[in-house]
């Protein structure tokens, strides 16, 4: 049976390297009926941290990638846990000693590597990979302060696990000849490698803090749907069939394999995240995105939504839905209709106010009080025939009555904003303004 794992270490919130890592190797195993692992790589205990380990484990959750075994569900090896493992390490560490394949040197632990010979693998993504042992120097395994190093212990760990393929980026390459040493010193099995493309910003340097964001708790933050980013993650040195760029998960499992993966390097781009995002929120069932909505309101003031505020928004979202690129916009564009301190953009009324202006408002006042239910096209009809009594482009006057209704001149749809606000909150900011 196919057994993958992906192994971050607890000392910052989940990269979005490991994020796709993460995915690749779930879907694998859910594409091979496999087992998908979660363990905590957390010898560095000084860096080390619930809260990162809480981070990662909430944003894989959220991701979607539901674990077989690891933290927080067990499994049959253990604990999941390196720094529950220490014991563990220095047995087979003692062992290495023992048959003449490690030493002591400055109270520190060194695999002895030699300098004859080679070593060779197949990398699912790269081909043959060939190593030799005189560029590599002997190596410490146990630091002199009794913690195992990174080489030690997840070699050690992959062969407990019985892990059968080693996904991970090409950034460990380098060290996967060390980890073949180990494991044929222990007589054990080699698992299959496959090295990943690493990710770059559209600059073609590392995606790093300076392209922006960088986590997945970040995206999160900044409203992408887990959908979206699960399905651009994707994209990310793999493709399923050509020009279908938009999939489900199910469609995702169903065609995945790590020898399809591409070797060179993945482009993050974020505007093309952006766009997809976009994409899955107009694809959102009405009453679901009605529903985040009030989940995104709720959480951004702090308190529930009232029944009356739910009424108003229950007009607004369906013009919302088709506007916005992620789900943080919402807020900026609904907060009109919630039951807050109304504030008016000065700079942007200063911009658009006259005398004609004051006018034209003050008539499309008396409009509206005459009609007993605002409906979009009569609203639209009347406030057209007096731009034409005034003399006035619809940028002007229509620009003019949304600032004064909304308080920007950045928001949904002007009749369907006036409709959701209701004639009398509508009279009453137009009356503000005159």
């Amino acid at each position: 049976m196919i057994r993958v794992r992906i192994a971050p270490s607890p000392t910052g919130h989940l990269h979005l390297g490991n994020a796709r890592t993460a995915i690749f190797n779930w879907l694998y195993a859910k594409n091979n009926d496999g087992v998908f692992i979660v363990r905590i790589d957390d010898t560095d205990l000084e860096r080390s941290s619930e809260e990162f380990e809480k981070d990662i484990l909430d944003n894989l959750s959220w991701l979607g990638l539901k674990w077989d075994e690891g933290i927080g569900i067990g499994g049959p090896h253990g604990g999941y846990r390196q720094s529950e493992r220490f014991d563990r390490y220095q047995q087979i560490t003692n062992e290495l000693i023992k048959k003449d394949l490690a030493y002591t040197e400055d109270d520190a632990v060194k695999f002895r590597v030699g300098n004859e010979g080679s070593i060779s693998f197949t990398d699912l993504v790269r081909g043959d990979m060939t190593f030799n042992k005189e560029d590599i120097d002997d190596f410490v395994i146990m630091r002199s302060n009794g913690s195992p190093t990174y080489h030690l212990a997840s070699t050690v760990d992959d062969i407990d696990y019985k892990i059968t393929h080693v996904a991970r980026g090409e950034d460990i390459l380098p060290s996967t000849p060390k980890h073949i040493m180990i494991t044929q010193a222990l007589d054990q099995d080699l698992p299959y490698y496959c090295h990943l493309p690493l990710l770059f910003g559209p600059d073609g340097k590392r995606l790093s803090k300076r392209h922006g964001s960088t986590s997945v708790k970040e995206f999160r933050n900044r409203g992408i749907l887990s959908e979206a980013l699960f399905n651009y993650m994707c994209l990310l040195g793999w493709s399923p069939e050509k020009d279908t760029e938009v999939f489900t998960q199910d469609y995702a499992v169903s065609k995945f394999d790590l020898t399809n993966v591409l070797p060179s390097s993945a482009i993050f781009d974020e505007k093309k995240l952006m766009w997809m995002n976009g994409l899955y929120i107009r694809a959102l069932d009405d009453e679901i995105f009605y529903k985040r909505c009030i989940d995104e309101i709720s959480k951004h003031l702090n308190r529930e939504i009232f029944t009356t505020e739910m009424d108003r928004l229950k007009l607004l979202t369906p013009s919302i839905q088709e506007r916005i690129e992620n789900m943080n916009d919402i807020f900026q564009q609904v907060s009109f209709v919630l039951d807050e301190p109304f504030n008016v953009n000065l700079e942007d009324w200063e911009r658009i106010v006259s005398p004609k202006i004051i006018h034209y408002l003050y008539e499309v006042k008396e409009a509206i009080q005459s009609i007993e239910k605002l409906e979009v096209e009569e609203l639209e009809i009347k406030m057209r025939e007096l731009l034409i009594k005034f003399d006035l482009k619809p940028k002007e006057g229509f620009q003019a009555v949304r600032i004064a209704i909304t308080g920007t001149k950045v928001s949904p749809p002007l009749f369907e904003s006036m409709i959701a606000l209701g004639k009398a909150g509508c009279l009453a900011r137009l009356e503000e303004r005159i």
